[in-house]
């Protein structure tokens, strides 16, 4: 294509064909369209079933809940279709990665009781793949001299992710603030309260069972 089109501009130097042009117009749409599926990068995404994302993963108990496939691309987020380009553990382990990433550049705000004791922990950031730092290896444990071993965790948006001490902690002083967040959401996720067992979520109760 490039010899045709060096031949074009010799025969005609001061006037490129227009036949030349187009072709020019189409290897540059070409390249941006390719380039531009370059960045995407596979990224989970906490989901509310209702979503129906095309690709997912069950959480243990819930069935409110999933792990959604998105591919990632300058901050806007489309599920993926399937079948999946890739095994959905190579899916996994990359959007994994992409969470450590996002953990690096959150800071926990911590929410004390009038005697000065943490209740709850809370870390927000604008990445619409946020909640999937809850799969990154050893999260919890990052809490665990706050918060106490096995901590709870509550994800009421794509924004917003809650820490709770499992042992002396009041969890019905959070139900209608965290519904509030929930439901006020413009990408609501999940009223369930979660553990981890065995590196894996697992819904230990709803805040909001009836719905």
């Amino acid at each position: 294509m490039f010899g045709n089109q060096e031949l074009d501009y010799v025969n005609r130097p001061t006037k490129p064909s227009r036949r030349a042009g187009t072709r020019a117009l189409l290897c540059l749409s070409l390249s941006l369209s390719l380039s531009g599926s370059a960045l995407a990068e596979p990224v989970i995404i906490l989901d509310p079933y209702f979503y129906r994302t095309p690709v997912s993963e069950a959480i243990d108990g819930s069935n409110k809940t999933v792990l959604g496939y998105y591919d990632e691309t300058d901050g806007k987020v489309t599920p993926l279709s399937n079948p999946p380009r890739l095994a959905i553990s190579e899916l996994r382990t990359l959007a994994v990665a992409y969470a450590q990433s996002i953990l690096k550049q959150t800071s926990p705000k911590f929410i004390r009781d009038r005697h000065g004791v943490i209740v709850a922990i809370r870390i927000e950031s604008r990445d619409p793949a946020f909640s999937s730092v809850l799969l990154t290896p050893g999260f919890a444990d990052r809490f665990a001299n706050l918060l106490g071993n096995d901590c709870l965790v509550c994800v009421p948006n794509r924004q917003t992710v809650f820490l709770f001490p499992r042992l002396g902690s009041n969890m019905e002083q959070f139900s209608i603030p965290l519904r509030g967040i929930y439901h006020n959401s413009v990408w609501p996720v999940s009223t369930e309260l979660f553990e981890w067992r065995g590196g894996a979520l697992h819904s230990v109760r709803d805040f909001e069972p009836d719905r």
